[in-house]
């Protein structure tokens, strides 16, 4: 009884707290309207719909999402992407009918990239906006801070980081509808395999989804066979890799790994390639359009990944369907093709939520809960979405993939067809 008084005595300092520094937050606060008319753009405008604290509570009249992502400062790009999905799928959403009659609100808010600031408008969420449900950060450092309030809230919620630590945690009402980098992991060590390498220098970031990433791999390394020959790291905000990518080539490796977030990736393969490496560059996850725009095209060749989800420069690039009718979506919204994979998972965050709500015929969040581990087989732009595994994890399955000329080819395929052939003659490495 003690533990519960004392929870709710802090609960209450948190909100009041938020209340009383709100006006000087830099957060976003958007609201996008009932009836599918899209969230405020970055500045802080209002959209039609009211604004985060001035609109409707959350009463049934709409079934009202929060959303803490990064709007602002480095990898700001990846967290707007994924707002702007959210937006169109909502969109989508309230044209079919909204979640059993009731349409869709959004609520958002700005994490500047900070997870205590996250835990923030996370405790806000909760308290004053009084949310149906809530989506996390594409950061999932993030996530793995904010969520287990929503948990303990009793909200149904999901994160949209790939890292595997916060899934880890025991929290039901906690979902992904993205990839889980830890279970990549496998078919990541199969592509150093299938190139018949027996060695690979590692390079990772200290944020939680990279090194959590890096350690998974080189341990699943180690039990392959496979030598680690230098294990290398950078800070975040970090831009001069040098030192790190000397010691790694000296170590004479058959490839090079890198599990990095964000930005950094482009900058450490734009280093790898001016050092003099020509060789296969394994990425922890797709090597998207944004990061293709900082390294070039050219440095950008040979980067090999296991991954749901590739990109496209533009939808008339795609073949695939769904994907192509997603892609022409967003870019008749915002003008232009989206450059990273966070729209791919806010997209599928929310039709997902929207599956869980037609299953279980109710809106409340023990409901979508139980609903959402009966989904199976349905489309997602990473392929077949299938919670009945009981993980809470939508994608069981990836593809491996490698990008020559800006195009994401099956290696399978790529091999098959001479494609590694190929790749050795035209940079003179025997592997």
């Amino acid at each position: 009884m003690y533990k519960k008084i004392l929870a709710l005595v802090l609960s209450v300092l948190m909100v009041l707290s938020l209340a009383g520094c709100s006006g000087g937050n830099d957060a976003e606060e958007t609201t996008a309207a009932p009836a599918g008319e899209t969230a405020a753009a970055e500045g802080g405008e209002e959209a039609e719909g009211g604004n985060a604290e001035g609109g409707e509570a959350a009463s049934g009249d709409t079934f009202k999402i929060g959303a803490y992502l990064q709007l602002s400062g480095g990898n700001s790009a990846y967290g707007v992407e994924a707002r702007n999905a959210i937006e169109i799928a909502i969109e989508e959403v309230n044209a079919n009918g909204g979640f059993n009659g009731v349409p869709v609100e959004l609520v958002v808010y700005d994490t500047q990239g900070s997870a205590e600031e996250a835990v923030k408008i996370v405790t806000k969420l909760i308290e004053v906006d009084q949310v149906d449900a809530a989506i996390g950060s594409i950061n999932s450092s993030e996530v793995l801070a904010a969520a287990g309030y929503l948990n303990d809230a009793g909200v149904y919620n999901f994160g949209m980081g790939t890292s595997p630590t916060w899934m880890e945690e025991d929290w039901p009402y906690v979902f992904r509808a993205a990839m889980n980098n830890g279970n990549a992991v496998p078919a990541t060590v199969e592509l150093v395999q299938l190139f018949g390498y027996t060695s690979v220098g590692t390079f990772y970031g200290q944020d939680d989804n990279s090194l959590t990433t890096a350690e998974t791999f080189e341990a699943a390394c180690e039990e392959a066979g496979i030598t680690v020959t230098a294990s290398e790291s950078y800070d975040t905000g970090d831009s001069d890799f040098s030192a790190q990518v000397a010691s790694i080539l000296a170590s004479n490796p058959d490839c090079v790994y890198i599990s990095v977030m964000g930005e950094a990736g482009p900058l450490i393969v734009q280093q790898l390639r001016q050092y003099g490496y020509s060789g296969i560059i394994i990425d922890k996850e797709s090597f998207m359009e944004s990061q293709i725009d900082i390294a070039g095209e050219q440095n950008s060749n040979y980067i090999a990944f296991a991954n749901p989800y590739v990109t496209y420069a533009s939808s008339a690039d795609c073949d695939d369907e769904y994907m192509k009718s997603f892609l022409e979506k967003y870019e008749a919204a915002y003008g232009e093709c989206c450059k990273t994979d966070s729209a791919y998972r806010g997209w599928d965050t929310i039709m997902c939520m929207w599956e869980a709500s037609k299953i279980a015929g109710a809106n409340d969040s023990d409901s979508l809960k139980d609903a959402t581990h009966q989904i199976s087989g349905l489309q997602g732009l990473g392929g077949t979405i299938d919670f009945t595994a009981g993980d809470r994890e939508a994608y069981q399955t990836v593809n491996k993939f490698i990008l020559v000329d800006r195009k994401n080819i099956p290696v399978d395929q790529w091999m098959e067809e001479g494609g590694y052939d190929a790749y050795k003659e035209a940079t003179g490495n025997e592997k």
